[in-house]
């Protein structure tokens, strides 16, 4: 189904998006490949890429104070819900037991499905290669990393019935154009933005710039501490839809 919705851009002007709403039980009910034969080549620096969508609200280093998410550092292995400086949703604290690899795989393909009433806005990673990689990165955000699960057999079965291997493994940029600064423009800005509402701005590399302090001033978005991350969405942005 469709939502309208009115979305204030980044400097006041009042944009009419459309928002569309998946069905949450088609989800709910995919069937997923366990993510552990995908682990054993997972790409942990790709997942570092990917993780940029995760920093919008979390932060992820050890003693760090929780920010709109919580604290991510040493999830791999954490009872789930169990940071005692942040304030989780009933539906998470449900999930119960601890995170490990296969129900960090099941979550983040689709969050809603697992705990419906979770405040996070994020609709889930759906390419199997990027879940892995980003679990394999999620893994190293920790004193001592939980080892790697051993691969199952091939006549083991499967935890989820399976999808096939390969599915949903293209990635859509949404008519980003290809160059460096695509993917961590597109895993910045894409949780929270309508990415053709935001290649419609037509903004300076200065006012770009601007824009990424208000959204961490005003919004709560989290600073992008990297300056080479920061400098490469910045000349990606201004390059592609700057103001000409």
């Amino acid at each position: 189904m469709f939502k309208v919705r009115l979305i204030k851009s980044l400097f006041g002007r009042v944009l009419l998006g459309v928002v569309v709403i998946a069905c949450g039980k088609a989800n709910a009910d995919a069937a997923l490949d366990p993510i552990s034969p995908r682990l054993a080549t997972a790409d942990p620096a790709q997942g570092e890429k990917i993780f940029l969508q995760c920093r919008v609200c979390h932060v992820a280093e050890k003693g760090a104070s929780p920010t709109v998410g919580s604290n991510l550092w040493g999830i791999v292995g954490r009872p789930v819900a169990s940071k005692p400086d942040f304030s989780y949703s009933d539906s998470l604290k449900a999930i119960g037991g601890e995170w490990d690899y296969e129900k960090l795989n099941r979550y983040l393909f689709d969050p809603k499905a697992m705990a419906p009433q979770t405040r996070m806005a994020f609709t889930g990673i759906k390419p199997p290669r990027q879940r892995a990689d980003l679990i394999a990165h999620l893994r190293t955000l920790a004193d001592d990393p939980v080892p790697l699960p051993e691969v199952p057999s091939e006549d083991a079965g499967q935890a989820y019935r399976g999808l096939p291997r390969g599915e949903g493994e293209e990635q859509d940029w949404q008519n980003l154009p290809p160059a460096p600064g695509r993917e961590e423009v597109f895993y910045t800005c894409n949780l929270c933005h309508s990415l053709m509402l935001v290649t419609q701005q037509g903004m300076s590399r200065d006012r770009w710039d601007e824009t990424l302090e208000w959204m961490v001033e005003e919004q709560g978005m989290s600073e992008i501490e990297d300056a080479a991350t920061r400098n490469l969405i910045l000349d990606y942005l201004a390059t592609h839809f700057g103001s000409g």
